[in-house]
């Protein structure tokens, strides 16, 4: 095992999703992370990060400005790293812890 696989965890994961990075999501998973370790005391996984830090992604993208080119650009790119991210999660069974709803505050 690398010295970067031995000191993946949960919340090397969790870091990895709110930057929608897929490479370091697989990196963690193929290390043995599991998927729905809660991330808090409330019991949030993962899969709530990336759909609250997906919304953020999409608020920021509406309010961009500059060039339409440059903000097609930049969304396309999230998007698509985004994506990855979900399928990655997806394919190693990743799931809403259910308490999504009230975690707005905090997650």
């Amino acid at each position: 095992m690398s010295e970067a696989s031995q000191s993946v965890s949960v919340e090397t994961l969790e870091r990895a999703v709110r930057r929608m990075d897929p490479d370091l999501v697989l990196l963690c998973l193929e290390s043995g992370v599991y998927v729905n370790d809660p991330i808090d005391r409330h019991g949030h996984t993962v899969m709530d990060v990336y759909a609250c830090e997906h919304e953020n992604m999409m608020k920021t993208s509406m309010s961009s400005r500059g060039r339409s080119a440059d903000a097609t650009r930049v969304f396309c790119e999230m998007q698509s790293n985004a994506t990855q991210v979900l399928n990655l999660l997806r394919a190693y069974g990743a799931v809403m812890s259910g308490r999504s709803a009230t975690r707005r505050r905090g997650l």
